[in-house]
């Protein structure tokens, strides 16, 4: 693994925050988890992980300290100051430099947020239930920093071209608007398929309406699907049993 084979986040912001997705490549474990899988929870041989792991540290600063999470698709957003044990929420914020902030995916969004200042990070995982429940808008309360001062970069994700869904996702999301308001924009989202019933879904569209709608207005990123590039990205849609990409953010000291 090297660093030409990460996708870090194109977006202004102080540079001393680093914010990077890792793809498919350049790691040791055999498939279905070929070649770069970071995580430990999906059937992979650990010491593969382990060594997946390693080379991605050996390419980064060595004073930098990791916190992982173990995501549920919820809602909780965890506040560290330093690394510790892997903790259970699917956002991660901290103030603090050289700590890791770590979310892995394989189609779910991930989206980095940052204080432009450099001052304040967070990560986010953001699969259907976990942007229909308010991660985002639960991680962004967390924060100190005002919502005209904060930048998202939208990492990869699954794109519209093959998350499809039932007409109860696309029902939970326009009851969970908010605002009446909102509802035409979010139906917009979601766009019939040639399947009835069946909608294919925005995820990267339906989190720039939420950012929007707190204020936020510096959004950038959302070019990938991680469906159609099989060379570079996991997706659990696409193969079911895979690996998963680290999206990762620090401020550098």
């Amino acid at each position: 693994m090297t660093l030409s084979q990460t996708i870090f986040a194109d977006w202004d912001v102080s540079p001393t925050i680093v914010a990077f997705s890792t793809t498919r490549l350049g790691g040791l474990s055999e498939s279905p988890f070929a070649s770069f899988n970071l995580a430990t929870h999906v059937g992979d041989d650990s010491q593969r992980v382990a060594s997946n792991r390693a080379l991605l540290k050996e390419q980064l600063p060595q004073q930098l300290e990791w916190q992982w999470l173990d995501q549920v698709h919820g809602d909780d957003v965890a506040v560290v100051n330093k690394a510790g044990a892997t903790l259970t929420a699917d956002a991660i914020l901290t103030t603090s430099s050289n700590l890791v902030c770590c979310v892995q995916a394989a189609d779910c969004l991930p989206l980095f947020v940052a204080a432009v200042d450099g001052t304040e990070v967070a990560v986010i995982h953001a699969g259907w239930k976990g942007l229909a429940s308010g991660v985002i808008e639960n991680t962004i309360s967390r924060m100190s920093t005002s919502t005209s001062s904060l930048a998202v970069f939208l990492g990869p994700a699954i794109g519209s071209c093959h998350f499809e869904v039932g007409a109860q996702v696309r029902n939970y999301f326009l009851a969970a608007s908010g605002s009446p308001s909102l509802v035409p924009a979010m139906e917009a989202c979601f766009v019939c398929s040639k399947n009835p019933g069946k909608y294919m879904a925005d995820l990267y569209a339906i989190a720039r309406l939420k950012l929007s709608a707190l204020g936020i207005d510096k959004i950038s990123g959302g070019a990938y699907c991680t469906h159609c590039d099989d060379d570079k990205f996991f997706s659990y849609r696409r193969d079911g049993v895979t690996g998963r990409m680290l999206n990762a953010i620090y401020i550098e000291a």
